[in-house]
């Protein structure tokens, strides 16, 4: 593992290093992950380098590498953005960007390992997230780790001709504990 910050059983999330823009530019470009991601602009690595240097620097985002244990290669980006550090929460995001790591649970235990640092360490009492409806192994993954529908934004995004709905989903910490106890 090279500098990791959150260890889980499969995958580990690290800060971001010169270089992994080559995966989020992947995620971006690439039209399988672009599907779920909605991205109708190409970017470059460059590009990518940039905003990465930008969102290392501000406040309102945290911003990760996912990795992969075994073998030990980076696969996908998280993060929080929009913090809100007086109310306490946080909007979140994941990329994995190629579908030979998808439906492995990777996302999920990203998800996961996201969520506990959320509220045991950053101590947020929310966080929040906008997926497709159309997005069934992500929304399963996302309410596996205690997120609720709370609304749909209707017509929220206009991709490949057509309208998608988006689920608001969030997760409560109070939810999370509640969940820690049942298990």
């Amino acid at each position: 593992m090279k500098n990791p910050f959150l260890i889980g059983t499969k995958i580990y999330l690290r800060s971001l290093e010169p270089g992994d823009e080559k995966i989020i530019a992947l995620s971006e470009n690439h039209p399988e992950p672009r599907q779920y991601l909605y991205y109708a602009l190409p970017t470059s690595e460059e590009t990518q380098r940039k905003r990465i240097e930008k969102k290392l620097q501000d406040h309102s985002t945290i911003f990760l590498a996912i990795c992969k244990i075994k073998p030990d290669e980076l696969i996908g980006v998280t993060s929080f953005v929009r913090i809100d550090w007086v109310g306490r929460m946080a909007t979140f995001y994941i990329a994995i960007a190629e579908k030979e790591n998808w439906s492995k649970g990777y996302g999920k235990e990203a998800t996961q390992l996201m969520v506990d640092y959320a509220f045991n360490t950053l101590n947020f009492n929310r966080i929040q997230l906008h997926v497709s409806v159309e997005n069934e192994r992500a929304i399963k993954a996302y309410e596996k780790v205690g997120f609720i529908k709370e609304g749909t934004l209707r017509q929220a995004m206009f991709f490949e001709n057509h309208y998608i709905d988006f689920y608001l989903m969030a997760i409560l910490k109070e939810d999370y504990i509640k969940k820690l106890l049942e298990n």
